[in-house]
């Protein structure tokens, strides 16, 4: 080892001599570290190899510098986090307890000396640390977990860093305080709100990326080349990051809605009992708002019109607007939910959420103010920014349906039966749209089918299979005949 190090070590000195002189020395660089070598000699040594990904190697001399000096520098913690991290998986791998059970004891230490020497950092706090302590103290422990070390090593990471908080860690707090309710019943209410504001934060943290994403979107319009490059890059990296956060999310959702807790009648029973006392704690109110509006039972409570409208009080928000929408709608009062849609759609950060409040507004358009071209024209937007759902296809399939009188007003049944085949058109979009919808949607085909007319029918009128066929008034589109 001794001989190999002096030769390894001259050439990382050679190659790297000039960034070496630019290091600002440290006064234990010349320190002596257990096995033989300066902290300068195992530094420079451990991060070559680490810059090569060869953990096992770097260990050997990472391991004696950070027991010699643990507040040598930060990247001491950054590499040793993806040093000891590899060596657990490949325990795990080799099925090695002893060497597993050593390097997780090494890792869980290392973020306690992180917070001890630099918990201040700006870009990494202590809450951050503690954030991903838990959540590789959970991965790595399994089933032997405390599980109510890691929910208060989460909760205080989570309270301290709210929207800021990495999308797993917020993801990890909620899955625990799931597992707390499971062995304990009478944690429902605390799970319910640790959902609540895990769901609040994972929001809030992508209207900040979605902002952000604006932003850089705008500057590439820039006509420098340089700035170009950077906002596109920028740009890239807020997909990226966008799209990890919704993963997260969509686990979020799909874990409470799993968990027994999220029936609207369990949701009542929690919240109601709270609302009085809290009718002047917007965040509160707009969460209770938020949870029920999910669903189309929880958006019909007494609750939901109640939170919606104090909260609306204190604070309009995306919503408290949507909920006030709502209220109009059942009072069928179409002028104001349009009002509170559009306000509420003012505050809508997340295309998701744009596109939900867009077909909300459709569905007044054109059920109820029976105008089936803004109704469309909303479908449409909504579609542009949320290709993932299947309701605005199916409402425009509806507005078509119910068309053949009033696009074609001197024509017979044969040919008004065409609008039909234009609503196909717009279930078959729909259908792949969402394919887990499937079923549900080919009952609805199968019965615009039956509105066909015969071929011959259709050939006596001069409309041909398989050939282009326009339909006019405020549909004003071509489709294709069906054979």
């Amino acid at each position: 080892m001794k001989t190999s190090f002096k030769i390894l070590f001259g050439a990382v000195i050679a190659m790297s001599a000039s960034g070496l002189m630019a290091q600002t020395p440290n006064p234990n660089d010349e320190k002596q570290c257990s096995n033989g070598n300066t902290v300068l000699e195992n530094n420079s040594l451990y991060f070559e190899y680490s810059k090569q990904k060869n953990y096992k190697e770097a260990y050997e001399f990472w391991a004696p510098l950070y027991e010699a000096v643990p507040d040598y520098n930060k990247n001491l913690y950054i590499q040793g986090e993806k040093i000891l991290i590899d060596l657990i998986n490949q325990a795990i791998k080799a099925k090695d307890v002893e060497a597993r059970k050593k390097h997780v004891d090494e890792l869980m230490g290392l973020y306690d000396n992180r917070i001890k020497y630099f918990g201040n950092d700006e870009k990494m706090p202590a809450a951050k640390i503690l954030g991903n302590k838990a959540n590789y103290y959970l991965a790595f422990n399994g089933k032997n977990a405390d599980v109510n070390l890691a929910y208060n090593w989460l909760t205080e990471s989570v309270t301290s860093l709210k929207d800021e908080a990495d999308a797993k860690v917020l993801v990890q707090w909620v899955n625990v305080s799931q597992k707390k309710f499971q062995a304990d019943p009478n944690f429902k209410a605390d799970y319910i709100a640790n959902y609540m504001k895990g769901s609040e934060y994972i929001d809030g943290s992508l209207d900040n990326w979605y902002k952000r994403l604006e932003t850089d979107q705008k500057a590439l319009v820039d006509d420098s080349p340089a700035n170009d490059e950077k906002a596109a890059k920028d740009t890239l990296l807020c997909q990226q990051f966008i799209s990890f956060i919704k993963t997260q999310k969509t686990a979020l959702t799909g874990n409470f809605a799993a968990s027994g807790a999220a029936d609207v009648e369990t949701l009542v029973s929690v919240f109601e009992p709270q609302v009085e006392g809290k009718k002047d704690d917007a965040t509160f109110l707009n969460n209770v708002s938020k949870l029920l509006g999910r669903s189309k039972t929880g958006r019909e409570t007494e609750l939901y019109f109640k939170v919606s409208e104090y909260s609306y009080a204190l604070s309009p928000s995306m919503a408290s607007a949507k909920g006030m929408a709502q209220l109009a709608m059942k009072n069928q009062d179409w002028d104001n939910a349009i009002k509170y849609l559009e306000e509420s759609l003012s505050f809508a950060v997340q295309p998701e959420d744009k596109a939900d409040v867009l077909l909300l507004e459709a569905n007044v358009y054109y059920k109820y103010k029976k105008n089936f071209s803004k109704g469309r024209e909303l479908c449409r937007q909504s579609i542009a920014l949320d290709k993932s759902s299947a309701d605005p296809y199916i409402f425009i399939a509806d507005m078509y349906r119910q068309s053949g009188e009033m696009v074609f007003p001197n024509e017979d049944a044969v040919v008004r039966s065409t609008v039909y085949m234009a609503a196909v058109e717009e279930l078959q979009r729909a259908k792949a749209a969402e394919p887990n919808r499937a079923p549900e949607i080919n009952s609805m085909i199968q019965a615009y089918k039956k509105a066909y007319p015969e071929k011959s029918q259709l050939f006596m009128k001069g409309i041909q299979a398989g050939s282009s066929y326009h339909i006019p008034g405020w549909m004003n589109i071509n489709i294709v005949i069906p054979d």
